[in-house]
Formats: structure tokens, sequence, C-alpha cells
């Protein structure tokens, strides 16, 4: 028996490591994950531009790629502003007396980073199918 409780706070220390590690490659992956959204954005928003600029865009095209690129916005800020507040939780000592924001359970915190993450790629897929759509000569008329 001497063995067992010998064995429990190893046990412990090796489990609270995973949790840690776990923790980290959480954090690395979805800060990860948001700046590659954000590079694959800001890349598809400066060929809109040299388009645009170029006279490849009309006013009304540039107009419903900016839209459709407030939405990515919109969505990219949403999921960082949850990882600051999982990151403020994670510091934060656990007070029942701290600030509602920071007394949130973490693991329903990365279900909301992990929803709004994966919200991401479909809105830079849809900017970068808007733009090959502008991109097409138009069908020809039919003649009457």
């Amino acid at each position: 028996m001497r063995t067992v409780s010998k064995a429990r706070p190893l046990l412990l220390v090796v489990v609270g490591c995973l949790l840690l590690v776990a923790c980290d490659n959480f954090e690395r992956n979805a800060y990860r994950s948001l700046k590659v959204a954000k590079v694959e954005y800001e890349l598809l928003q400066e060929h809109a531009a040299r388009a645009y600029l170029a006279g490849r865009l009309t006013q009304e095209q540039w107009d419903r790629f900016a839209i459709a690129g407030n939405r990515f916005i919109a969505a990219h800020t949403l999921a960082a502003d949850l990882m600051k507040t999982y990151r403020e939780v994670l510091r934060a000592p656990a007070t029942p007396l701290g600030p509602p924001e920071l007394r949130q359970d973490p693991r329903a915190l990365e279900a909301r980073i992990t929803a709004a993450l994966a919200a991401l790629p479909p809105l830079v897929a849809d900017l970068s199918a808007l733009l090959q759509s502008f991109e097409q000569p138009a069908p020809p008329r039919p003649q009457k």
C-alpha cells in the first residue's frame, strides 16, 4: 500500500503537467489559426484593392467585397477577444469576488473559441469565391 500512496502525488504531478501542455497547445493552435486566417484575409483584401484600383472591379463589386470583409473582421475580432478573455481567466486568481468575465469556466470558453475559429475559414473561402466570381468574364448576352 505504501507504493500506491507514494505514486499518487507523482501521478497528480504528471496529470497536472499534461493538462498544462494541453492548455498550452490549445492556446498556441488558436493563436496560429487566428494568424493564418488574418494573413489569408489580408492577401485577399490586397488582391481586391489592386483589382479595384486597376479598374478590374466595379464600385459595386468593391462594396460587396467590403461588406463580406466586414463579416470576417467581426468574426476574427470575436475570436481574438475570446482568446484574450481566456488568457485572463487562466491567469486570474480563483476568487468569487473577481469580475464576472474572469469567473468563467475555461472549458466553456474553449468551446466558444473553437466555434468562433471554425467560422473563419468559410468566411475566407466566401471572400475568395466572391473575388473569383468578379474576375470571371460576364456570360455573353443572348441577342434578340
